[in-house]
């Protein structure tokens, strides 16, 4: 009996990581399309790649929804990983067919180091899913990727004032800031703990990550 729930627990397991890979793979062909868009017109929609936003949006969601710490941060890994790959792909193959994506072969070297930060963002995933404890730190690990979007948002919004640009991605940002921040808020024990902690990390993301580039 216990041989037959452990083989189920795998198969299921085992199509968790299948569905991520196809995510992933689709992840890294949608943001590399967006390459298409111009760079600097109102919307921007080119940004989707180059800002963090979707990232810690569709990250959170993949941890949110993971069954312990091992997976969450399995499915992190096998998602950017995948992404990482479809999207220097997708470049390597559109730069025979078109000179913007032209390029001296494969960029094995940025494949490389985005791999490497997907490995640090998986390690956080199995820290963050200890939120599912329902304790005080909790409350603190909901705000986490809350206070990024935050930060980003209010960097993006200063950035599309100045230059008019990113507009998609302040509105993007924005609406994933209050979907986010209500769903965790309503999950947090301590709202007050979580409030303060998105006030304080969010001022500091934005200083070190944000303020510098605006």
């Amino acid at each position: 009996m216990t041989v037959a729930v452990q083989s189920q627990k795998n198969k299921i397991q085992l199509k968790s990581y299948l569905l991520f890979v196809g995510l992933g793979l689709g992840a890294g062909i949608l943001t590399r399309l967006s390459d298409f868009f111009p760079n600097d017109d109102l919307w921007g929609f080119s940004s989707i790649a180059t800002l963090f936003g979707f990232w810690m949006l569709t990250v959170t969601l993949i941890i949110y929804f993971s069954s312990s710490n091992i997976n969450a941060a399995i499915n992190v890994l096998v998602y950017l990983f995948c992404m990482n790959f479809s999207f220097y792909l997708l470049k390597y193959l559109f730069g025979f067919f078109n000179t913007m994506f032209d390029n001296e072969g494969f960029q094995w070297n940025l494949l490389i180091m985005f791999n490497i930060f997907a490995l640090v963002c998986s390690a956080i995933s199995y820290v963050l899913y200890f939120w599912n404890k329902e304790n005080k730190l909790s409350n603190f690990l909901y705000a986490l990727p809350v206070s990024g979007l935050a930060a980003e948002t209010i960097g993006v919004s200063f950035y599309l004032y100045r230059n008019h640009t990113f507009l998609f991605q302040v509105i993007f940002d924005a609406l994933s800031l209050m979907i986010l921040g209500y769903w965790f808020y309503q999950k947090a024990n301590n709202k007050l703990v979580y409030i303060a902690t998105i006030v304080v990390t969010t001022l500091i993301g934005y200083s070190l990550v944000y303020r510098p580039f605006l």
